[in-house]
């Protein structure tokens, strides 16, 4: 059977939305992808019995009050309601050892979650100059180069050490905690990518690989194949358990 992704969402004048692209790069991958609302916190465990894997998906800044920071001018629109079921969702879902796969604010919640802090606006806070992480070209089209950590899980999905990828984002993980290992940097330094260490899967970027994937971007579709994987293995996993 094919594994249940629960995706999460923000909302729009007062409507759910989600880019399909997340939709679409999950189906495209062997899952089946059903959308999580806001409003779950008290209920996270109990929602996470029903899925195989978490993916936080891109969207609004999240609130500096949860790395202790007041907002920089620069900060960019922030959702609380979203942070505060998101990082539920997060903590449960770590202690479930569930697959995480967290893009673009994703990969800084999942920062946020554990302890670490972000750079509010990359370009006045980042300390050398930064490349262009907002880019103006198409979502689909690749912006800027990454280099890969050799033997991390992305390298193993991925099969490179340099890969061309999207950029749309203003803020960057800044203090990282421990438990997590750096596997991807652009060249001015700032983290594209980490991963737990000891951990099934928990994989976060910086960039959009679902635009990328419905594209047709082997490296991107690759991504989420083993994300997907991990599912499967985590769905076959509870299922011994429970039998």
């Amino acid at each position: 059977m094919k594994p249940i992704i629960g995706i999460t969402m923000t909302t729009n004048n007062g409507q759910y939305c989600i880019n399909e692209a997340y939709v679409k790069s999950v189906l495209q991958a062997g899952g089946i992808p059903v959308n999580i609302p806001f409003g779950v916190e008290s209920d996270a465990e109990q929602l996470l019995e029903g899925i195989d894997g978490l993916l936080l998906t891109g969207g609004v800044d999240v609130h500096p009050h949860f790395f202790d920071e007041e907002p920089h001018i620069n900060i960019g629109d922030i959702m609380l309601e979203r942070d505060e079921v998101e990082l539920e969702l997060t903590e449960a879902a770590l202690k479930k050892t569930m697959p995480i796969f967290g893009i673009c604010r994703g990969i800084q919640l999942l920062n946020v979650a554990l302890g670490g802090t972000l750079y509010q606006d990359i370009n006045s806070q980042y300390e050398h100059t930064p490349i262009l992480h907002k880019q103006n070209a198409r979502r689909k089209e690749a912006s800027h180069y990454i280099e890969i950590t050799k033997g991390s899980k992305l390298h193993e999905s991925i099969g490179k050490e340099k890969i061309a990828v999207n950029s749309f984002h203003h803020q960057a993980l800044k203090k990282v905690p421990d438990i997590f290992e750096i596997t991807a940097k652009a060249s001015d330094g700032i983290i594209e990518a980490f991963e737990i260490k000891d951990y099934p899967y928990c994989v976060g970027v910086q960039w959009h690989p679902e635009e990328m994937a419905i594209a047709g971007d082997e490296h991107a579709k690759n991504l989420f194949k083993s994300f997907i994987d991990a599912c499967v293995a985590n769905k076959q996993q509870n299922a011994t358990v429970v039998s």
